[in-house]
């Protein structure tokens, strides 16, 4: 058994049999004292790890001013337990600190940012920092939790309606500012729903209209076969099935069913599988592709891989210039884009 040496009152150590600290025998120190008509011996720790006998007599001292005074922790078991009470208190306190003081640039730039560069592609990054800098930039200093719905819609609604920006850029925004307060929710460093809830939005329908009468379409498709016969094939598949420009870009062979008749349009922007019908425009355009190109498993592939979507938007869009099919047209909703060809397939049935 080791022996304990006195130090003073109320105050002991013991010496370890073997480990040294610097030249001595490492100690152990414990206080020894009787409170309330009981024992008390209490360890404090070792002298190796920062525990000394200055630090006991420290420790020695609070108590004893405590069991003059009946107050405070009358133990070292509830002085310890007061000290880790105070220190998380502190922890607390700072981190709601620094909650308030987090502000909507700050948290974009060290979080959200670095997290969207590893799963969004490089285009949608871009532009969502653009948003961030130039519509959201008002309430860059805002603390996060202090936004609200008042702030997005004087600082970022009305500005964007002043600058004559379209209902369908500013529910963008609004949306952008969500995917981040979420982020911030899931981290606990905002409370509450997101204050764009409850911003009001303008009441203007932004869905395209136009759409090809059976001339028009024809004219297209003959200034697209003599400009490109890719962004042809593309365009004459959507205006005689619907499909959107993905989903033309995304098919391959084994979608298609000549035998039955049918395309299977997988995984399509609303999520819900479904057939759309092999007319017979459409079955002589896929027989010459499939002629074309037999070892070729997408029905439009790209020379360096890939989708051939973005290779057909240009020819589309010089094509339609060259038409003049947007000239004198201001409204946004009436401006003939790709989308346009599913929108004819729907009204048109041509």
């Amino acid at each position: 058994m080791p022996t304990w040496i006195n130090a003073g009152r109320n105050l002991r150590y013991r010496e370890h049999e073997s480990r040294k600290h610097g030249q001595r025998p490492d100690r152990f120190w414990c206080l020894h004292y009787s409170q309330n008509n009981r024992c008390h011996t209490e360890g404090v720790g070792w002298w190796s790890q920062g525990v000394s006998q200055a630090y006991c007599r420290e420790l020695l001292a609070e108590l004893q001013k405590n069991w003059r005074t009946g107050a405070g922790p009358q133990t070292l078991k509830e002085l310890r337990e007061a000290a880790q009470t105070k220190a998380a208190d502190r922890i607390t306190t700072e981190v709601e600190e620094r909650k308030k003081a987090l502000t909507l640039g700050q948290f974009w730039k060290e979080t959200v940012l670095p997290q969207i560069q590893l799963t969004y592609k490089k285009v949608n990054v871009s532009q969502s920092d653009a948003r961030i800098r130039t519509w959201l930039k008002p309430l860059a200093d805002y603390p996060m939790d202090s936004i609200k719905t008042s702030d997005l819609e004087m600082k970022v609604v009305k500005p964007m309606l002043e600058a004559g920006k379209s209902p369908g850029t500013i529910e963008n925004v609004l949306r952008l500012f969500s995917v981040v307060w979420h982020r911030a929710k899931n981290l606990e460093l905002v409370t509450g729903d997101s204050p764009v809830i409850q911003v009001k939005r303008p009441k203007v329908d932004n869905r395209r209209v136009r759409f090809l009468s059976p001339d028009e379409a024809a004219r297209l498709l003959g200034a697209l076969k003599e400009r490109s016969l890719d962004a042809h094939d593309f365009a004459l598949l959507s205006i005689f099935t619907g499909l959107r420009a993905g989903e033309c870009a995304a098919l391959t062979w084994t979608d298609i069913d000549f035998e039955n008749g049918l395309i299977f349009v997988k995984d399509p922007k609303n999520k819900n599988n479904r057939h759309a019908f092999i007319t017979a425009e459409v079955r002589a355009m896929l027989a010459r592709r499939r002629d074309a190109q037999p070892e070729a498993a997408q029905i439009f592939p790209a020379r360096r891989g890939g989708f051939l979507n973005r290779a057909t938007n240009r020819p589309f869009q010089e094509t339609v210039k060259a038409l003049g099919f947007n000239d004198g047209i201001t409204d946004p909703r009436q401006i003939l884009v790709f989308h346009s060809l599913r929108q004819t397939f729907e009204n048109s049935r041509l």
